[in-house]
């Protein structure tokens, strides 16, 4: 137990490889001790070599099936990389195992969430919608799920209820940009110019590059009669475009090669130049990982 602190300390500290190295030496010791797999995963998760990190996380349902938060690490890890069904199935284990008899209320909702959020992508909004308002039923202030059913009903052009939820998200968590971009979004679809201007310039100011924010607000501008304004924001949009085309080939690129320090190197420079911090620290971490390896 001792040793898998330290190993946890270490990978906190950054010392990645020592933690991996005291790991693979608990294992040897004893390999039943579902522990060091989770730590493991998690450690590769981190670094974006996510194929090592499910084979971590599959050891550890092996060795013990009703370890908690084991099968939402592999739906998370399947999630990624567009693996819906399956990280469904994940899910549910997580959910309906032994170990859902202890999980806390917050992760039996995050797991829920995830649900939700794999049936957008499949096409099945009225099956997003029922798990998200199982979420608010769970905990009416959950910010997640009032975001994600704003989102959604953005998409499926119901605005008015997307004000509401929208609204309702910004209100719980009013820094985050991704609630203040779909609440100016929703004032730009129901011809609250001013509103909208006042959500997205806000995000604009935080996040330069957010995809999207520089179109809406051009057109906000356009329809309050400033041209002048919204045509040097419209000017802008290619240029964000040709930055987050960059950033999706980069992460292919990293997702095909994980081991290819150079790559991660322009993909953390990729998400600092859109305002992207936390991403571009990961990808630096993942890129200070792949150095040390081809150094060993």
């Amino acid at each position: 137990m001792l040793d898998l602190i330290r190993a946890e300390e270490m990978f906190a500290a950054g010392k990645l490889h020592q933690a991996l190295g005291l790991i693979d030496e608990l294992v040897s010791k004893k390999p039943q001790w579902a522990g060091s797999y989770l730590l493991k995963g998690n450690i590769y998760t981190a670094v974006g070599q996510h194929d090592q990190a499910r084979s971590a996380y599959e050891k550890l349902v092996r060795i013990d099936p009703d370890y908690l938060s084991a099968w939402f690490k592999l739906g998370n890890n399947v999630y990624r990389k567009k693996q819906y069904r399956q990280a469904i199935n994940f899910y549910n284990q997580e959910l309906t195992g032994q170990q859902a008899i202890t999980l806390q209320s917050k992760d039996k909702q995050i797991t829920i969430m995830q649900i939700g959020r794999c049936y957008m992508p499949l096409g099945k909004a009225d099956s997003a919608l029922i798990i998200y308002n199982k979420c608010i039923t769970i905990d009416s202030l959950y910010n997640e799920a009032m975001g994600d059913v704003a989102r959604l009903h953005i998409d499926n052009g119901d605005y008015i209820t997307a004000v509401e939820f929208a609204k309702k998200a910004v209100a719980l968590d009013e820094n985050n940009i991704d609630y203040q971009y779909s609440l100016g979004t929703v004032f730009l679809k129901t011809n609250q110019y001013k509103q909208a201007i006042s959500y997205l310039q806000a995000v604009a100011d935080q996040r330069p590059f957010y995809e999207g924010v520089y179109y809406n607000l051009g057109q906000a501008f356009i329809r309050l009669g400033n041209n002048n304004i919204g045509s040097q924001y419209l000017s802008k949009v290619d240029s964000i475009q040709t930055l987050y085309s960059g950033l999706e080939n980069l992460k292919l690129a990293v997702d095909r090669n994980p081991d290819n320090q150079i790559k991660w190197l322009e993909l953390a420079k990729a998400y600092e130049s859109a305002g992207m911090k936390t991403e571009a620290g990961q990808a630096r971490l993942a890129a200070q990982f792949t150095g040390t390896l081809k150094n060993k």
